[in-house]
């Protein structure tokens, strides 16, 4: 956010004096698809949040209670879901998720030394013997939630913690969501963008969240791979639920619909009399896309394929993921005029 803000700065410094220029049509195009596209993912995150709020809510009824108690496979199911939406906004970088300071507020990852299990051991203990706990950090984020989901625990341990992690992931899903709504905030930014930095500037923006996002499936990808000699499956974002695979598969769906329906290739389509040259770079990215999706192990833990032979197809994988690196962050901003740079895409 930082980095946007000093941005917009400097182009105010330079256009102060200057006359606006004309509206771009397509950079206004480009600018709506995007913040439609985004607020959309935050309305789904927020509505997933809601739903799995109440579902722990139901389970933790007591069981004389009406409605009857939500099951344990249920409430399982809620925060699936939950993660999937999640899994839209991972590696968002220079937008609300920044500006609210609620990049971790969802989840707490890489976890190399298992904080997330450390602190919520010591918040059961805690609860058990009715101390007060302190919610923060990890502790309230879908990778805690998961912890007592997936460990042996009782319906009453988990009832300790779980509402009331329930409600902070639900208002901060809120809180994302409005923030995107926010016409003074994001909107405005891309709008300043426009007026003041022209193409340039709100390609930057809007392809380097592209190529941010790119980077953060990257990470799920190579830290657990490491070696063959020594995969490390610990390291896999949601080992606990054995779920890692399928959350990988969420981010590339979203990471392929943003590309398609937040503006960049609508942008290429609409440009294409001025440049011929935009027709080959979708064909391109279209075909990566999906040869990556293709190319993806079935099923839903990445633990699976860390093991013995199984190890190559993930390989295999990481060579079409690899090709789509190249045509969503070199090939895609050349083709545009841009060099992204290091700056773009750096940072967890």
């Amino acid at each position: 956010m930082k980095k946007s803000l000093l941005l917009l700065a400097t182009l105010g410094t330079l256009t102060a004096c200057q006359s606006q220029p004309p509206v771009d049509s397509a950079l206004q195009t480009l600018a709506d698809h995007h913040l439609t596209f985004m607020r959309q993912q935050a309305v789904r995150l927020a509505g997933e949040l809601d739903r799995l709020q109440q579902a722990g809510a139901d389970y933790c009824l007591p069981p004389s209670s009406a409605p009857p108690q939500e099951s344990l496979a249920g409430l399982k199911q809620h925060w699936r879901s939950s993660f999937a939406a999640w899994s839209a906004h991972q590696g968002q970088s220079g937008g609300p998720l920044d500006a609210e300071g609620l990049s971790f507020a969802f989840q707490f990852w890489p976890d190399k030394k298992d904080t997330t299990g450390k602190q919520l051991q010591r918040q059961l203990t805690a609860a058990e013997q009715d101390k007060p706990i302190q919610y923060q950090g990890a502790t309230t984020t879908l990778g805690a939630m998961e912890y007592l989901l997936e460990s042996d625990l009782t319906p009453s341990q988990r009832c300790l913690l779980v509402p009331e992690i329930g409600t902070r992931l639900a208002a901060n899903g809120r809180q994302l969501s409005a923030a995107w709504h926010d016409v003074d905030g994001y909107q405005q930014q891309l709008a300043l963008m426009r007026q003041q930095g022209g193409t340039t500037a709100l390609l930057t923006q809007i392809l380097g969240q592209l190529a941010h996002r790119y980077d953060r499936i990257e990470k799920k990808l190579v830290l657990p791979l490491n070696t063959v000699e020594h995969p490390r499956p610990l390291f896999a974002e949601a080992w606990r639920s054995g779920q890692s695979l399928h959350f990988m598969r969420t981010s590339l769906i979203s990471l392929e619909q943003e590309y398609r329906h937040g503006g960049i290739r609508t942008y290429l389509q609409d440009s294409q009399q001025q440049d011929p040259g935009h027709a080959a770079v979708i064909t391109a990215l279209d075909h990566a896309f999906a040869d990556t999706l293709e190319h993806l192990p079935a099923g839903d833990s990445l633990g699976y394929w860390l093991e013995g032979d199984r190890y190559a197809a993930l390989l295999r994988f990481k060579l079409s993921f690899d090709q789509l690196g190249y045509q969503l962050k070199q090939r895609l901003p050349g083709d545009l005029g841009l060099n992204l740079g290091f700056n773009a895409t750096d940072g967890d």
